[in-house]
Protein backbone atom coordinates (compact mmCIF):
# COMPACT_ATOMS: atom_id res chain seq x y z
CA UNK A 1 0.00 0.00 0.00
CA UNK A 2 1.40 3.53 -0.70
CA UNK A 3 1.62 5.90 1.59
CA UNK A 4 -1.26 8.13 -0.59
CA UNK A 5 -3.32 4.91 0.26
CA UNK A 6 -2.96 4.73 3.41
CA UNK A 7 -3.52 8.35 4.24
CA UNK A 8 -6.87 8.15 2.24
CA UNK A 9 -7.63 4.88 4.17
CA UNK A 10 -6.91 6.55 7.43
CA UNK A 11 -9.13 9.62 6.63
CA UNK A 12 -11.72 7.40 5.25
CA UNK A 13 -12.39 5.27 8.70
CA UNK A 14 -11.93 8.52 10.78
CA UNK A 15 -14.44 10.03 9.29
CA UNK A 16 -16.45 6.51 10.03
CA UNK A 17 -15.44 6.26 13.19
CA UNK A 18 -16.99 9.57 13.85
CA UNK A 19 -20.11 9.04 12.09
CA UNK A 20 -20.84 6.27 14.70
CA UNK A 21 -19.97 7.78 17.43
CA UNK A 22 -21.87 10.73 16.80
CA UNK A 23 -25.01 8.43 16.44
CA UNK A 24 -24.20 6.13 19.68
CA UNK A 25 -23.24 9.78 21.66
CA UNK A 26 -26.40 11.94 21.45
CA UNK A 27 -29.53 9.17 19.61
CA UNK A 28 -30.51 9.18 23.03
CA UNK A 29 -29.78 12.52 24.54
CA UNK A 30 -31.99 13.94 21.35
CA UNK A 31 -36.00 13.51 20.84
CA UNK A 32 -36.63 12.05 17.61
CA UNK A 33 -39.66 13.95 17.09
CA UNK A 34 -42.35 16.76 18.69
CA UNK A 35 -44.16 13.81 20.37
CA UNK A 36 -40.89 12.17 22.27
CA UNK A 37 -40.06 15.28 23.31
CA UNK A 38 -43.77 15.64 24.96
CA UNK A 39 -44.08 12.78 26.73
CA UNK A 40 -40.36 12.89 27.74
CA UNK A 41 -41.23 16.32 29.36
CA UNK A 42 -44.74 15.28 30.59
CA UNK A 43 -46.74 17.96 28.83
CA UNK A 44 -50.14 16.83 29.16
CA UNK A 45 -52.84 18.43 27.11
CA UNK A 46 -50.17 18.91 24.13
CA UNK A 47 -52.19 18.42 20.50
CA UNK A 48 -49.59 16.42 18.37
CA UNK A 49 -49.21 14.50 15.38
CA UNK A 50 -46.92 12.08 14.66
CA UNK A 51 -46.99 8.46 12.84
CA UNK A 52 -47.13 5.09 14.71
CA UNK A 53 -47.59 1.35 14.05
CA UNK A 54 -50.63 -0.06 15.39
CA UNK A 55 -49.52 -3.05 18.13
CA UNK A 56 -52.67 -4.63 19.99
CA UNK A 57 -56.11 -3.62 18.93
CA UNK A 58 -57.98 -3.62 22.55
CA UNK A 59 -62.12 -3.95 23.46
CA UNK A 60 -63.90 -0.85 22.39
CA UNK A 61 -64.77 1.44 25.51
CA UNK A 62 -68.79 1.24 26.01
CA UNK A 63 -69.22 3.79 29.26
CA UNK A 64 -70.53 7.18 28.71
CA UNK A 65 -68.86 8.11 25.01
CA UNK A 66 -68.30 5.23 22.80
CA UNK A 67 -64.01 4.71 21.98
CA UNK A 68 -62.59 2.64 19.84
CA UNK A 69 -58.94 1.76 21.73
CA UNK A 70 -55.27 0.95 20.49
CA UNK A 71 -52.25 0.29 21.53
CA UNK A 72 -50.02 2.11 18.81
CA UNK A 73 -45.80 2.59 19.20
CA UNK A 74 -43.81 5.39 17.61
CA UNK A 75 -40.24 5.40 17.72
CA UNK A 76 -39.43 4.81 21.05
CA UNK A 77 -42.65 4.63 23.11
CA UNK A 78 -46.11 2.69 23.60
CA UNK A 79 -49.08 4.97 23.89
CA UNK A 80 -53.03 4.09 24.35
CA UNK A 81 -55.27 5.91 21.43
CA UNK A 82 -59.09 6.47 22.80
CA UNK A 83 -61.10 7.57 19.46
CA UNK A 84 -64.27 8.60 19.86
CA UNK A 85 -66.68 6.69 17.70
CA UNK A 86 -69.96 8.48 18.40
CA UNK A 87 -68.18 11.68 16.76
CA UNK A 88 -65.87 10.60 14.25
CA UNK A 89 -65.50 6.43 12.58
CA UNK A 90 -64.69 3.99 12.92
CA UNK A 91 -60.79 3.04 11.56
CA UNK A 92 -60.31 0.08 9.92
CA UNK A 93 -57.16 -1.00 11.67
CA UNK A 94 -54.98 -4.17 11.51
CA UNK A 95 -52.17 -5.20 13.65
CA UNK A 96 -48.92 -3.91 12.28
CA UNK A 97 -50.93 -1.00 10.00
CA UNK A 98 -49.35 2.65 10.25
CA UNK A 99 -51.56 5.80 11.18
CA UNK A 100 -50.93 9.18 11.15
CA UNK A 101 -52.70 10.51 14.92
CA UNK A 102 -53.21 14.37 15.71
CA UNK A 103 -54.80 14.42 18.32
CA UNK A 104 -54.51 15.41 22.48
CA UNK A 105 -51.67 13.90 24.16
CA UNK A 106 -52.33 13.27 28.57
CA UNK A 107 -49.48 11.29 30.45
CA UNK A 108 -49.76 8.81 32.42
CA UNK A 109 -47.48 6.03 33.86
CA UNK A 110 -48.00 3.63 31.35
CA UNK A 111 -46.87 6.16 28.94
CA UNK A 112 -49.65 8.33 28.26
CA UNK A 113 -52.64 8.24 25.33
CA UNK A 114 -54.18 10.22 22.64
CA UNK A 115 -58.04 11.13 22.53
CA UNK A 116 -59.87 14.37 20.76
CA UNK A 117 -59.10 12.26 17.50
CA UNK A 118 -62.24 14.13 15.89
CA UNK A 119 -63.62 17.38 14.28
CA UNK A 120 -64.61 19.79 18.20
CA UNK A 121 -67.43 21.68 17.88
CA UNK A 122 -66.04 24.87 19.86
CA UNK A 123 -62.02 26.31 20.34
CA UNK A 124 -60.53 23.07 20.56
CA UNK A 125 -58.22 22.28 17.50
CA UNK A 126 -59.44 19.63 15.37
CA UNK A 127 -57.91 16.08 15.22
CA UNK A 128 -57.90 13.01 13.20
CA UNK A 129 -56.32 9.12 12.38
CA UNK A 130 -55.44 8.42 9.15
CA UNK A 131 -55.15 5.37 7.66
CA UNK A 132 -54.02 4.74 3.86
CA UNK A 133 -54.86 8.02 2.87
CA UNK A 134 -58.27 8.35 4.73
CA UNK A 135 -58.97 10.65 7.49
CA UNK A 136 -61.17 9.38 10.33
CA UNK A 137 -62.96 12.42 12.25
Amino acid sequence: MTKTNKKIFSIIALVISAFFAEQYLYTDAKPKSKIEEIINTRQSGQMVNFEAEVIKLLRDDLKGDKHQKLIMKTNRHTLLLAHNIDIAPRIPVRVGDTIIVQGQYEWNEQGGLVHWTHRSNNEHPHGWVKHNNTKYQ
